[in-house]
């Protein structure tokens, strides 16, 4: 037997830290939310594979394994993934079916682009990878500038007298909302990546006048004025109207009968499938779409994307298109069944996340970077797998005394049982079976991928950039939501005075931010100086340095998890924090003890190769199809009975009573 089959990330206890680790984020990640929250289960599960790999290339890169590995599940945060659960307990056959298969799709893809993180660590050249922190600065700055933008253009757009919502139930009263979906960080990011290129040959030898930057000006001026002259050509003829009735639609049923006015929904209720502010400033149109054509026309003839910034293009347009190409244009002929698209009248982020998968599926087969590929194939398969699986197992171990079987009450024995907080076991179970999948996908890119023979770091800043961005970054877009908690929950005062100084009085988020600004520059003084002579608080070893961040991290999020549960804690926390804090004394002690020397390194000569992709596609889907389909026959076998036409049924995809129907999200009601 070839000693590489004994990989030590398929040792039980190295799979249990993995898959325990994803599992206490992921259970974190259901306080915090989207993508923030999403960060936490992949960076913790990242280091964790990185420790235990016994690879020592690998456990020089801990630090980017953490980074990539929560940037890359963070990719999924944005995808709403309880009504696709929902409708398997519908009690509707078709419905049934449909979500577990839809269930899969959304699972899939948020584990497909999680493995994709860790595996880019783990395969990409040194060399190639710190020079690529160059263009993704650029995006993660304009990411982080987005807000400052979106909430003055939001503003701008509002037709007056309008109101821009409260950003939860009356987000889509915002001129910008579109289809519940990200379609403004993928536009921040494209932007972000587009100034780098143009920072970039400012700093190269140009090739002549049109590489000139400068030169992007009179692109976008030809686009603008060549697209209001079509506008004009077509509002001369009467036609722009025609073009815009042609692929717009009211996303809803017209021909429904709403039971609160005895009348049926029209088309001025409802939304459309393009932002609304394309209707208040349709006159605009035509310069603003000649504007990005100019811009694009420009990039495609001089565009160089150097350092691998083509990774971070390829994910930004693939996004934005299928986005496009899907809910948006997909749903024209197809509203007659609420659309093309996944969770109607939720959020479509599903899409635009389906076209970064396959972007980045597409990136990696030609950047010589196959491995990340098969990586990210068998992470989508066994991921969206375990993901649908949880919610059967769910069923299985409520049966006894479930509320549906026993509409008039549940037998007393039951009852404590029942009243567990069994969402949040669902999505800690969600995690554990995503950590499996992740232990065993790295474990096949353990056997596979040759040490690198050289990995001299000639950007020593990327390491630092990575461990700082992890703890205080990704803790704090998590971190900072604890205050709203506090305050809602009166814990804490809308205003606080500094101590001897009452002049100073400032709210709690101001306060929050003053200690974690200033925190975060202790932190980064201690890093900066760390690369010139070594502290000792850091430890010499690169295990040392990724236990140090594991721990580090690992109780930051656990603490402050608890924090945000401890003003309203009863009973039904304790499946919740009180197992999430167990558990995290759990994977300490692992992470403490598991790291050992590995006496196998893989070569280029002693090697496993990869299956076919197209084999693994092909048996990943049938096999995932065969599970779907025996999933939906047992829940309705077992539960159809106590669900059909009764008012323990939850949300339906098809027929009359489709949510989508019933409750479509109308311009002046609060957002489902």
């Amino acid at each position: 037997m070839n000693e590489l089959s004994r990989s030590p990330l398929l040792n039980l206890y190295s799979v249990f830290l993995v898959a325990l680790s994803l599992s206490i984020g992921w259970g974190i990640r259901g306080n915090f939310g989207h993508e923030s929250g999403a960060m936490i289960a992949g960076a913790l599960s990242a280091i964790a594979v990185a420790l235990v790999s016994g690879r020592d290339d690998w456990r020089r890169r801990v630090m980017y394994f953490a980074f990539f590995g929560g940037l890359g599940w963070g990719f999924g945060g944005s995808i709403s993934y309880m009504y696709p659960i929902s409708f398997t307990e519908s009690g509707h056959p078709a419905t049934t079916y449909y979500g577990y298969f839809s269930t899969f799709l959304a699972g899939g893809l948020w584990c497909g682009m999680g493995a994709a993180g860790s595996a880019f660590a783990a395969c990409m050249p040194m060399n190639r990878l710190t020079r690529f922190f160059t263009p993704l600065c650029f995006v993660l700055a304009a990411l982080g500038l987005r807000h400052y933008i979106e909430v003055p253009l939001a503003r701008f757009l509002m037709p007056v007298g309008g109101d821009t919502g409260d950003g939860t139930w009356l987000r889509h009263k915002s001129p910008l909302y579109w289809f519940d979906a990200d379609w403004l960080q993928a536009i921040m990011a494209l932007t972000g990546v587009c100034i780098y290129d143009l920072y970039d040959r400012f700093r190269q030898e140009r090739r002549g006048l049109l590489d000139h930057p400068f030169m992007l000006v009179p692109f976008l001026g030809g686009g603008a004025a060549l697209g209001y002259s079509v506008q004009a050509i077509l509002a001369s003829n009467g036609m722009d109207s025609l073009v815009r009735d042609a692929v717009t639609v009211p996303l809803g049923d017209l021909s429904y009968i709403n039971p609160k006015t005895n009348g049926q929904f029209t088309s001025d209720q409802l939304l459309t499938n393009w932002p609304q502010f394309f209707g208040d400033f349709a006159e605009h149109l035509g310069w603003g779409f000649g504007l990005l054509i100019g811009a694009a026309i420009y990039f495609i003839l001089t565009g160089r994307f150097r350092n691998d910034a083509s990774l971070l293009l390829a994910l930004s347009l693939g996004w934005l298109s299928t986005f496009v190409a899907i809910p948006t244009l997909g749903s024209i002929l197809l509203m007659d069944y609420g659309g093309l698209r996944l969770m109607p009248p939720r959020s479509d982020d599903w899409a635009g996340i389906l076209g970064v998968f396959i972007a980045g599926l597409l990136w990696f087969r030609s950047h010589q970077l196959l491995s990340v590929t098969h990586v990210m194939t068998r992470g989508f398969l066994w991921g969206g797998i375990s993901f649908a699986s949880v919610p059967m197992i769910r069923y299985l171990l409520r049966y006894p005394g479930h509320p549906w079987r026993f509409p008039d009450g549940i037998p007393e024995e039951w009852v404590h049982y029942q009243s567990a907080n069994w969402h949040s076991i669902l999505e800690q179970f969600h995690g554990f079976g995503h950590g499996l999948s992740i232990a065993f996908v790295m474990a096949m890119l353990w056997k596979r991928q040759p040490i690198e023979k050289r990995q001299e770091n000639d950007r020593p800043w990327t390491i630092g950039f990575s461990a700082a961005f992890v703890l205080f970054g990704f803790g704090f877009l998590n971190l900072h939501k604890l205050v709203h908690t506090w305050i809602k929950n009166k814990s804490v005062p809308e205003t606080l005075k500094a101590p001897f100084l009452e002049f100073i009085e400032l709210s709690p988020n101001t306060w929050f931010r003053v200690v974690w600004y200033s925190a975060t520059a202790a932190g980064a003084i201690l890093l900066l100086v760390h690369l010139r002579r070594q502290l000792d608080i850091i430890p010499t070893s690169w295990i040392g340095k990724g236990q140090l961040l594991f721990v580090l991290f690992l109780w930051l999020m656990v603490i402050g998890n608890l924090m945000r549960a401890i003003p309203g804690f009863n009973d039904n926390r304790m499946g919740t924090e009180w197992i999430i804090f167990m558990n995290a004394c759990v994977v300490t002690l692992l992470a403490g003890l598991l790291p050992r020397p590995s006496t196998v390194q893989p070569t280029a000569q002693n090697c496993f190769q990869w299956p076919a992709l197209k084999v693994t596609w092909i048996r990943g889907l049938i096999l995932a199809s065969v599970l779907m389909s025996a999933y939906g026959f047992i829940t309705l076998t077992i539960y159809q009975e106590h669900l059909e036409g009764s008012k323990w049924a939850n949300h339906k995809r098809f027929g009359p009573e489709a949510v989508w129907r019933v409750k479509p999200i109308l311009k002046y009601g609060k957002h489902p």
